[in-house]
């Protein structure tokens, strides 16, 4: 049997592309053999793991957008400033501005299991050692920390503790991870849902909030052009996503449109693969 890997890759709202992506598999009736994760990628990608469809996925967003919570979605007001609000539970917190226990308390009471050894499909969660610098992955045990450290953007969420050590976001050193499940697989998808290059230029200074998720995109940018040289997937794809910011979730309509001509180019990949 034909064995395929998925990679979600790292970069705030466009993430929510990977829904769409997964949608590719429902509707061929198949399931990725394993899949991999680093922040908004493991988010979606243990939903995924865990059972839920993309439909379901989808669902679970909607709904989230149609509650009084929806109000965290109101990220970006002027483009100068984020309103960050009841949800992510903004307050004084060592290590970042935002706790984030109540956005991963929801979470858990939609996916409704509590540990990696309880998913459907094995998955693999990227995150950055806080200590060693380094990429630590979790695949067992606990699931829920690990996931919260994946997408915790330094200065936005603060490192969480694991074991008597501290984890952050993964997209800091591996916002694509594809290479550590290329060698359990026979063909490896990876979703690069980084954003393309601005070609602008202007004679004001960019907000503050700009210019620190811009930083952490650059730096990512960086980390998949060094990637890409040592060794590449085997279909890399990079849905067409324009003029959405990291934290622009309330753009879900711009972003599942983006995705719609990635999803096809997966789809006749998965059937060329698993027809051969």
């Amino acid at each position: 049997m034909t064995k395929i890997g998925l990679a979600l890759g790292s970069g705030g709202a466009r993430g929510l592309a990977h829904i769409i992506i997964l949608e590719a598999f429902d509707e061929l009736g198949i399931k990725p053999s394993v899949i991999s994760g680093s922040s908004i990628g493991a988010l979606i990608g243990a939903a995924y793991c865990a059972g839920l469809t993309a439909k379901e996925i989808y669902e679970a967003l909607l709904d989230l957008m149609k509650s009084d919570l929806a109000r965290i979605l109101s990220f970006y007001k002027n483009a100068e400033y984020l309103s960050l609000l009841e949800f992510l539970d903004i307050g004084v917190k060592k290590g970042g501005l935002i706790k984030g226990d109540k956005f991963i308390s929801f979470y858990a009471e939609t996916l409704k299991i509590k540990t990696f050894e309880e998913l459907k499909i094995p998955l693999k969660v990227v995150t950055t050692n806080y200590f060693s610098r380094e990429q630590s992955i979790f695949d067992e045990g606990e699931l829920y920390a690990p996931i919260k450290a994946s997408y915790s953007v330094p200065g936005l969420f603060p490192p969480v503790l694991i074991n008597n050590n501290f984890y952050a976001d993964g997209g800091m050193v591996n916002p694509l991870p594809y290479d550590i499940i290329e060698h359990l697989v026979d063909y490896t998808i990876a979703i690069d849902i980084s954003p393309p290059p601005v070609n602008a230029t202007a004679n004001e200074t960019p907000p503050l909030f700009e210019t620190f998720f811009a930083s952490f995109q650059i730096m990512q940018k960086s980390i998949m052009n060094i990637k890409l040289k040592i060794s590449k997937p085997d279909l890399l794809v990079n849905p067409e996503i324009k003029n959405v910011r990291m934290l622009e979730f309330l753009k879900y309509s711009t972003i599942f449109e983006g995705a719609e001509k990635s999803k096809n180019i997966v789809k006749r990949f998965l059937e060329e693969k698993l027809n051969n």
